[in-house]
């Protein structure tokens, strides 16, 4: 019988302008919501070692590991998501399975369960992937592209965790008498974009609140997003913006989202808008069935974990 029973999600201190951190807190809440236990442990950054970079990556390491992520660390306290205080040569790491994000090089904790959850295009961020045998690999939604790497497996279950603080943005109702001018507008994982809106009268929200870019939504007229897949295009479709989202080179509507319910709302480049139009009302409904159907996707992950690495666990003795 398989001893595996627990989970330890590799991720960074909460932000609440990150999606990416804001689901792996959220998953470690949502497991130890269904009944199992799930831990956080402070992420530091991996890096491609060589002789050239070691003296330089060494410090940097020990700076990440006992400054930056052990003494900085923040939670968000409506989540049960405690951190993982035990020293990891004290405790049977086949116990637990280990949640990588995509952006993380290699296996650091050394774990013999891994699961791999690609919540952005793998290698995006380095141009790396550095990934392990016999991990367990998880689509956040269908904007991933297909990928396979060699002596693992690839889930057809989407592990879609979704968090919107609807208490900032929720504000249509109340806000749709009021006349609207200007834009905002972000760039975050679009720099090097061409500009393609007027920048007089647009304010730029990359380094807001949540508070303060819920404000500046209640005002404008359109968001643009440089960004193509940030959240930020449907919280300001529920302010009651005109949300455009500026498309990639080469990438079509369909390459962006092949599921059309994840595009309602947004207009996919400039000229889209009246599509975007017809589906505005939808977006409400759409945000709270994911919210309710995140905690599903979840047990059908656990479900699935339990049972891969059981049976690659059985396949060891």
């Amino acid at each position: 019988m398989s001893n595996i029973k627990k989970f330890i999600i590799f991720s960074p201190s909460y932000n609440e302008k990150s999606g990416g951190v804001i689901v792996l807190h959220k998953l470690c809440h949502l497991i130890n919501e269904l009944g199992y236990k799930a831990y956080l442990y402070p992420y530091f950054e991996t890096y491609d070692l060589n002789k050239n970079n070691a003296l330089k990556t060494a410090l940097r390491l020990i700076k990440d590991c006992w400054v930056n992520s052990r003494f900085n660390y923040k939670l968000n306290t409506a989540f049960t998501s405690p951190i993982f205080k035990e020293k990891l040569n004290q405790v049977d790491l086949s116990e637990f399975i280990v949640v990588y994000p995509e952006i993380v090089l290699g296996n650091p904790l050394n774990a013999p369960n891994v699961v791999r959850w690609l919540l952005h295009q793998p290698g995006y961020h380095s141009n790396k992937i550095f990934y392990g045998k016999n991990e367990l690999l998880f689509k956040f939604n269908s904007a991933i592209d297909d990928f396979y790497y060699q002596d693992s497996k690839v889930s057809t279950l989407e592990l879609k965790v979704i968090h919107y603080p609807l208490e900032h943005y929720d504000t249509v109702a109340e806000n749709n008498s009021l006349i609207r001018k200007g834009s905002a507008y972000c760039i975050r994982k679009g720099k090097g974009k061409e500009i393609q809106h007027d920048l007089d009268d647009s304010i730029k929200i990359d380094l807001l609140s949540h508070k303060e870019v819920a404000a500046v939504f209640r005002r404008v007229e359109y968001f643009y997003s440089y960004d193509v897949y940030t959240a930020y295009s449907i919280f300001a479709v529920l302010s009651g913006c005109k949300s455009i989202v500026i498309p990639d080179k080469g990438v079509t509507i369909d390459d962006w989202y092949p599921n059309k319910e994840d595009r309602y709302g947004i207009s996919y480049g400039i000229n889209d808008l009246s599509n975007a139009d017809k589906t505005v009302k939808l977006v409400k409904n759409r945000i709270l069935d994911e919210e309710a159907n995140s905690k599903s996707n979840v047990s059908k992950f656990v479900i699935e974990a339990f049972d891969f690495f059981s049976f690659i666990e059985n396949k060891r003795l």
